[in-house]
């Protein structure tokens, strides 16, 4: 019973501040390379407290192909821990696209699914190594509900 009472205090307070381990560790200004729809890629990412503390912010940029052709693709995230290890959101990019944000913590990943049936459904890893570097993985589902990977690349924290 005092197991109990004591898990419910602490999903409260996660609640109520909003911040948690996982993300607090994400924390940061992280850089790094990658591949985005087969082409090369140069990422930055940058996680901040907003709002209070009630939400981590991610400002995201994808810097993609090769010069003289390099497209940029730029979003914002906010996330809020709304129970232990689950974790609720939004995101916008500079397509005009906004998407429901679903998260789960998955040892030292947050794995968060985003988008809705009726318009692109898909999945980005954030996974910390041990090495405390960041590995991030994004993936889509096809028509046919399978999953391809779109997007890999692996970050160092500044």
């Amino acid at each position: 019973m005092h197991l109990l009472i004591s898990l419910a205090v602490v999903a409260g307070l996660v609640a109520q501040t909003g911040k948690d381990s996982l993300l607090s560790q994400l924390d940061g200004k992280w850089t790094g390379t990658g591949t985005v729809l087969n082409q090369p890629a140069n990422i930055e990412m940058e996680w901040t407290w907003e709002l209070g503390g009630q939400f981590l912010k991610l400002s995201f940029t994808s810097a993609i192909g090769a010069p003289p052709k390099v497209n940029t693709f730029q979003g914002h995230a906010y996330y809020r821990a709304v129970a232990e290890g689950r974790y609720r959101g939004m995101w916008f990019d500079n397509t005009g696209m906004f998407r429901p944000l679903d998260a789960r913590r998955d040892g030292r990943a947050l794995v968060s699914e985003w988008g809705t049936p009726d318009t692109e459904q898909g999945e980005t890893t954030y996974r910390l190594m041990p090495d405390g570097t960041m590995e991030v993985i994004d993936r889509v589902k096809g028509k046919d509900g399978t999953w391809r990977t779109f997007g890999q690349s692996g970050l160092m924290k500044r």
